[in-house]
C-alpha cells in the first residue's frame, strides 16, 4: 500500500513546525509537521492511502477522532482553517501546488477566522418527564385526559389515539418554542450558527455556533441563564472551543484535465479557460434553450420568430 500525504487544515506559515507522534498513520501514530510554502503550511503526516468510503465504520471512527485531535491541537497555537476529514494528496508537490494556486484565498479565510472558535451545543429533553408534566403546561392535552377520565372503563381506541395525537401536537410546539428561544437568546452572543441533523426526538438542537474567542466566557454564562429560563427542563451539553469545521471547513478537489477539456468543448469556449467564458457560454446556452422551448410551443409565423430573435438579442447584451 503507497502512503500519501495526509492534510489536516491550514495555518500562516511560521517556520517549520512539528506537532508529535500523533497522526494517522498505519499501525502507529504519524508524525504531525508544516509543510511550508509561500507563506503558508499544510499541516500534513506520511498516512498510508486508503478510501475512506471502503472502510469499516470503526476505522472511519478511530481515524476521525486522530484527525479532530490533530486540528485541536494545533489550535492551541495557531489560527487553522480545517480541510475536510479523509483528504489525502499524493507528494509534496501536490501540497505545495494546493498552496500556490489557492494562496489569496486561504490567507484571506484565515484573516477572516482569526480570533474565532466554534462551540457546539447540544439540547435534549428527558421525554417521560415531559410528557407528565404536559398537562399542567398545556390546555389541549388537559382537557383530554379530563375527557378519558370521566369516560373511565369505556374508553375507546380512537380516544386513546386521540390523546396521543394531541400530546404529539403539544410536544411539537414545545420543542419550537424551546429552540426558538434557544436560538434567540444564544444569536445575541454568536456571529453565526449552523444546525445539525436531530440524532433523536428527544434532542431539541444539535447545532455549531461561531464566535470571537472573546466571547467564551459569555456563551457558556447564556447557556446557564437558558436553564433558569426553561426550568431545568432542557439537558446542555457544550463541547469546545473548536477549529470551525462548522463554518470554514476546506474541501480539495483535484480537477481532471480531461474532464475540462471535455467540458470545454461541450460549452464552445476557445482561448483561455476563464470564470466569465464559462458564465457566458452558460448564458447563450440557456438563450438558445429558451428560443427552441418557444419554437416548439408555437406557430413558427414570421412575427413570432421576429419577437424571438429580439428577445434574444436582448438577453445576450444583458
Amino acid at each position: 500500500m503507497k502512503d500519501g500525504l495526509y492534510v489536516y487544515g491550514i495555518i500562516k506559515e511560521a517556520g517549520p513546525q512539528e506537532f508529535g507522534e500523533i497522526g494517522i498513520g498505519n499501525n502507529a501514530h504519524a508524525r504531525v509537521f508544516a509543510l511550508g510554502h509561500q507563506g503558508l503550511a499544510a499541516i500534513v503526516s506520511h498516512s498510508p492511502w486508503r478510501v475512506y468510503e471502503s472502510l469499516s465504520r470503526e476505522e472511519v471512527i478511530k481515524d476521525l477522532a486522530i484527525h479532530q485531535l490533530v486540528t485541536e491541537k494545533v489550535m492551541q497555537r495557531f489560527t487553522i482553517a480545517p480541510v475536510k476529514f479523509g483528504t489525502l494528496l499524493e507528494s509534496e508537490d501536490e501540497v505545495r501546488a494546493f498552496l500556490t494556486n489557492d494562496a489569496n484565498l486561504l490567507a484571506g479565510l484565515l484573516d477572516e477566522i482569526a480570533g474565532k472558535i466554534e462551540l457546539d451545543l447540544v439540547a435534549w429533553w428527558e421525554l417521560a418527564k415531559i410528557i407528565a408534566t404536559l398537562p399542567g403546561r398545556n390546555v389541549e392535552v388537559r382537557e383530554q385526559q379530563r375527557k378519558l377520565a370521566l369516560k373511565g372503563e369505556n374508553v375507546s381506541l380512537e380516544d386513546k389515539i386521540l390523546l396521543g395525537q394531541c400530546i404529539e401536537r403539544a410536544l411539537k410546539e414545545e420543542k419550537e418554542k424551546c429552540l426558538q428561544v434557544i436560538t434567540q437568546t444564544l444569536g445575541k452572543v454568536v456571529l453565526d450558527t449552523s444546525l445539525h441533523d436531530l440524532a433523536n426526538d428527544e434532542m431539541i438542537i444539535n447545532a455549531g455556533f461561531l464566535l470571537e474567542k472573546s466571547k467564551e466566557e459569555l456563551f457558556h454564562a447564556t447557556v446557564e441563564a437558558l436553564d433558569q429560563t426553561l426550568e431545568g427542563n432542557i439537558n446542555f451539553r457544550i463541547v469546545g472551543p473548536l477549529p470551525l469545521y462548522s463554518f470554514s471547513t476546506i474541501v480539495f478537489h483535484k480537477i481532471d484535465v480531461a474532464e475540462v477539456e471535455d467540458a470545454r468543448k461541450e460549452l464552445g469556449i476557445s482561448g483561455e479557460l476563464t470564470e466569465q467564458a464559462v458564465r457566458n457560454a452558460y448564458r447563450q446556452r440557456a438563450c438558445l434553450l429558451a428560443i427552441r422551448e418557444f419554437l416548439a410551443s408555437q406557430e413558427e409565423d414570421v412575427e413570432k420568430l421576429f419577437v424571438t430573435r429580439e428577445h434574444f438579442i436582448a438577453a445576450m447584451k444583458e
